[in-house]
């Protein structure tokens, strides 16, 4: 297919090789930077165009990679007739629905860094439609790139966005907070790795909710009173502690033989 490229964030630098790898065309990227559209550009030999309203006429589908604050400036700016697709997670398909008669989704279930290149054909890939035709379109543009493509409402998206803040950017943060914490008092953080990497393993392999340990799910309140009174200089790190122990307390007796099958 020809694709028309907006956006020269995250997605977009993991995506347009993905495409490409999938003999797809890209047809041109436009960016609000123009530093970081020639970057793009050059990188992945594109052309790229200061104003997305010159769009080449050969483009079939235009994909918005833009952050999710620029989805609907950008779709209500936008003249055109092609297919258009935006990749967000949290954002309705309504955004487009507004401007476009046939558009979609296509969401990739991913953390991205530039620098970074993922593997597309295991990530999975969220797909949603106006109608059959487009849907058919995205199936079929989904499928190149992905071993797994599943469609999804944007009510369920949006479910599976809350959970990803939750296992990935919450999960990223708290292993920063060691990385501080191990910082601060001159210890190697290196340390972790193993621990971090069995953790996630166990998690993905089995149920997380029966694998849980420390010292929260063994109701240990003397190594809890103790780690609490050692975040004494930081309310809000004794303050998240204390939360998440409580919610893991919660989740022991809630879900104690799993989660109903």
């Amino acid at each position: 297919m020809n694709i028309f490229v907006i956006g020269t964030g995250n997605v977009a630098y993991s995506l347009i090789p993905a495409l490409q790898k999938a003999n797809h065309t890209i047809t041109g990227i436009y960016g609000r930077t123009s530093k970081h559209t020639e970057e793009i550009s050059k990188l992945y030999d594109i052309k790229s165009f200061a104003d997305f309203n010159q769009i080449p006429q050969n483009t079939e589908v235009i994909i918005i990679c833009t952050a999710d604050k620029g989805i609907a400036t950008t779709a209500e700016a936008l003249k055109t007739d092609k297919i258009v697709l935006h990749t967000s997670g949290s954002t309705d398909i309504d955004v487009l629905k507004n401007y476009f008669s046939n558009c979609g989704v296509m969401y990739p279930t991913q953390t991205f860094t530039k620098g970074r290149l993922v593997d597309f054909l295991e990530i999975p890939l969220l797909v949603e439609a106006t109608n059959e035709a487009t849907m058919l379109t995205v199936k079929k543009l989904a499928t190149s790139i992905s071993k797994d493509v599943r469609e999804m409402t944007s009510q369920q998206r949006r479910i599976l966005h809350l959970s990803a803040v939750f296992a990935c950017n919450f999960t990223n943060h708290l292993i920063a907070i060691s990385q501080v914490l191990m910082k601060e008092n001159d210890v190697d953080f290196c340390l972790l790795k193993p621990l971090v990497e069995e953790t996630m393993k166990k998690a993905m392999n089995s149920d997380p909710i029966l694998g849980q340990s420390g010292p929260a799910k063994r109701n240990d309140t003397e190594t809890l009173n103790m780690h609490l009174e050692m975040l004494n200089h930081n309310p809000t790190l004794k303050n998240i502690y204390n939360n998440i122990s409580n919610s893991i307390i919660e989740y022991k007796e809630k879900y104690k033989n799993g989660l109903p099958k």
